[in-house]
């Protein structure tokens, strides 16, 4: 029970009493004093009625005359008058009920009164002892009236304050409840901060949580530059500042071997002619200085492209590698008109010619095949000395237009939309102790007899904008799958879960109809469009953290710099990128790397699970260097 719930009963547990005792007391007091003016009463009309008797010289006919006279009028309840022997002469007694009032309540107030007692003389002799008592109906009445009145206004007077309690409680301990809240988030590992209270108590308590959360802040914003550090130190060319060709080739690795969306792309040449006659000519400086800018406007480019990545092969290469590209001129074009205006502000664009050579690739390809078709192609742009874009391809690959290629993917989708033919694969995501983590689930799909990966059709899911209905088609397979099973299912969510605000209430509206596999549901985004769309993300991790669903983020790696703006989130577990995780057991530089993203992931009390992983050497090293699971073709 909440704390206001406690202090709201208690408030009118005590203002139950104080009515209630109110009543009593008041009631008690009104009946002792009806009781006194009873007795006065009593004892005066007895005292006036003897002495009127006496007057009459106590005459037997005028004795009874009056007696029965005075009981007629209908306030006594007893008149009796007894001789001097005791023998009691004349009775009148009244044994009607008491009027309005209830008899419980007559007998929790009795009213009890002493009788009025006088003589009757007649001379200087006794006649006898006159005993008069006043009926209590009437102050019955008048005790059982006035406590209603009394038991209403304190009831009204109660409910008003019970209403202004209720009021002010919820001013007092308004706070409170952003105390609880904020607890609760840290404990979610949301380290959230918020404004100090005017309550003493309470501020004191909210200034210790605030700096424990921004201790986590600014220790995350520092990590994050230590590991971008250490990052840019293993994988950076230090003219260019793009990635060296051991890193970027470990990327391209990476990427036909995964099965998302990155598995298809284009990548692309661009060679600087001539590099040794410019630094003959202008001097390191003036060249190096060159590079270093063009190296900046390549890296813009990879800053768009999510995935991407570009990279200086040897001093007058530089590659570039954009997943989901699916016109691979385009992607050389962009090379090419970046390292040209880089050329152009230094007035040599026109001694400088800059051939290029593209390739789609896709899963399936090795880089060896993508290479040797790059390097023929660069052959042929490089002899005709001009700026010109050789595009290399494979079998019939490209030789279909784009458009012609949306229109049959297109119909593809409509009928696999229509007639339910995706399906889920399931590979093990483990941890170190052996057990399971979740079930790896990416998306298939049956067409004409075969199973297309994910990697092969989600490229063009994202062209024609249907990426939420395969979302909305995941979430429901991965439900149905841990219903059938029970055991937990992690899936894949493109960047349409946390762009379109209509994805989060269809998922609130799933996971609460599907309560119980909600809490078996591991739902994770790419890195780039964590970042990328960082509210929408947020938005998407409260919801279904409400019902017990996990969240993280996969391919982790590319973007260490802003891991500082994870404070708040409330991640679950981080997937690292298989680019990393390639051939760790023998790679120093990226163990160093590793193992601090570990302890950083460790330190706001997530997971940090590895991918990728292809055998038990680069299995036992990363359990060396603190991962605490991993998923891959070496996970059995």
């Amino acid at each position: 029970m909440s704390l206001y719930k406690q202090l709201w009963l208690a408030v009118i547990f005590l203002l139950t009493l104080v009515f209630v005792g109110s009543v009593i007391v008041t009631s008690l007091s009104a009946k002792t004093y009806l009781q006194q003016q009873l007795s006065m009463k009593n004892s005066d009309n007895a005292t006036a009625l003897a002495l009127s008797l006496t007057q009459q010289d106590a005459d037997e006919v005028l004795l009874e005359l009056t007696l029965s006279a005075q009981f007629d009028t209908g306030f006594y309840e007893l008149i009796q008058l007894t001789d001097p022997e005791g023998v009691v002469t004349i009775l009148r007694e009244d044994t009607q009920d008491t009027g309005d009032a209830p008899d419980w309540f007559m007998k929790l107030f009795p009213i009890e009164v002493e009788p009025g007692i006088a003589s009757v003389m007649k001379g200087w002799q006794q006649v006898g002892l006159l005993t008069l008592r006043s009926h209590s109906r009437f102050a019955y009445a008048e005790l059982w009236h006035s406590t209603q009145k009394m038991a209403i206004v304190f009831l009204l007077v109660m409910i008003l304050a019970g209403a202004l309690g209720s009021y002010l409680l919820k001013i007092i301990l308004r706070p409170l409840e952003n105390v609880v809240d904020q607890a609760k988030a840290i404990g979610e590992r949301r380290f959230i901060s918020i404004p100090e209270p005017k309550t003493l108590e309470f501020r004191q308590v909210v200034k210790s949580m605030n700096n424990l959360s921004e201790r986590i802040r600014q220790m995350l914003a520092q990590e994050a530059k230590r590991l971008e550090k250490l990052q840019r130190e293993a994988h950076v060319d230090k003219v260019s500042g793009l990635m060296n060709r051991e890193p970027f080739m470990r990327s391209l690795d990476a990427a036909l071997h995964s099965d998302d969306v990155n598995s298809a792309g284009s990548i692309c040449l661009v060679r600087l002619t001539g590099l040794m006659g410019l630094n003959e000519k202008y001097g390191h400086t003036f060249v190096d200085s060159m590079i270093a800018d063009m190296g900046a406007g390549l890296n813009s480019i990879v800053t768009d492209h999510s995935r991407s990545a570009a990279c200086r092969l040897n001093g007058s290469d530089f590659a570039l590698l954009v997943p989901r590209a699916i016109q691979a001129d385009q992607a050389a074009k962009e090379i090419q008109q970046a390292l040209r205006a880089v050329l152009e502000d230094r007035s040599i664009d026109d001694d400088v010619p800059l051939p290029a050579a593209a390739s789609l690739y896709q899963q399936g390809d090795t880089i060896g095949e993508i290479m040797t078709r790059l390097d023929s192609s660069m052959l042929i742009s490089a002899n005709e000395g001009i700026s010109r874009i050789n595009i290399a391809a494979k079998g019939d690959i490209s030789l279909t237009s784009v458009r012609e290629q949306m229109v049959h993917w297109r119909d593809i989708f409509d009928h696999a939309f229509s007639e339910g033919l995706f399906s889920l694969a399931t590979f093990p995501a483990i941890g170190t102790d052996g057990g399971l983590l979740h079930i790896e689930a990416p998306v298939r799909l049956a067409w004409e007899g075969e199973l297309i990966t994910a990697g092969q059709f989600l490229p063009w899911v994202n062209r024609l904008e249907m990426s939420r209905m395969l979302d909305q088609q995941v979430v429901q397979l991965a439900l149905q799958k841990i219903e059938e099973t029970g055991r937990p299912v992690s899936v894949n969510l493109s960047v349409a879960a946390v762009v379109e605000p209509s994805f989060a209430e269809w998922i609130s509206e799933q996971l609460s109809v599907h309560a119980d596999a909600a809490e078996k549901l591991w739902m994770e985004l790419a890195e780039p469009m964590a970042f990328r769309h960082l509210s929408g993300f947020k938005l998407l991790c409260s919801r279904v953290k409400e019902y017990g669903a996990k969240i993280g983020i996969e391919h982790m790696g590319h973007q260490l710099a802003a891991l500082g703006e994870l404070h708040d989130v409330g991640l679950d577990y981080l997937k690292v990128d298989a680019n990393f995780v390639r051939d760790i057991n023998e790679n120093t530089a990226n163990q160093n790397l590793l193992s601090n993203l570990c302890a950083v992931g460790h330190s706001i009390g997530v997971i940090v699970i590895a991918e990728g992983v292809r055998s038990d050497e680069e299995w036992e090293t990363l359990k060396e260097i603190g991962f605490d699971g991993a998923t891959g073709p070496g996970i059995v």
